[in-house]
């Protein structure tokens, strides 16, 4: 399966993700897109997910991805990324440009739908 547009990553991740807790995912992307490996990072609480860089591009390491995509959900229904999600993912951003592993969008899921980073403007990102 080729992951080349949010609606696509979010098919691969809506009846994966749980939603009665923050969960973080990310998803091993080849050079063309394809998916080598999806893997929830984390479980968190009702509210929170302690995540490191570390963790996420240890596992995009260990998959030999080409790029990486990475979502959570939001228990909340509430899409819209925290303040804490928009500086987190600044720090994967800087990470991926170090490691030269791009990271390509951030999801935050809901029951309901989703919201992409890279649709709403919240971050910069390479493809």
């Amino acid at each position: 399966m080729e992951i080349t547009t949010d609606e696509l990553a979010y098919d691969a991740l809506k009846n994966q993700i749980g939603y009665d807790v923050e969960e973080f995912w990310a998803l091993a992307l080849g050079p063309t897109k394809v998916l080598l490996r999806c893997k929830m990072i984390f479980r968190g609480t009702v509210d929170a997910c302690m995540v490191h860089p570390r963790d996420v591009f240890r596992f995009a390491c260990l998959e030999n991805a080409s790029s990486i995509l990475v979502a959570h959900n939001h228990p909340s229904g509430d899409a819209r990324p925290s303040e804490q999600d928009l500086l987190f993912t600044q720090k994967l951003v800087r990470a991926s440009e170090i490691l030269e592993i791009p990271l390509i969008d951030h999801l935050i899921l809901t029951r309901t739908g989703y919201k992409s980073f890279v649709r709403e403007g919240w971050g910069r990102f390479r493809s």
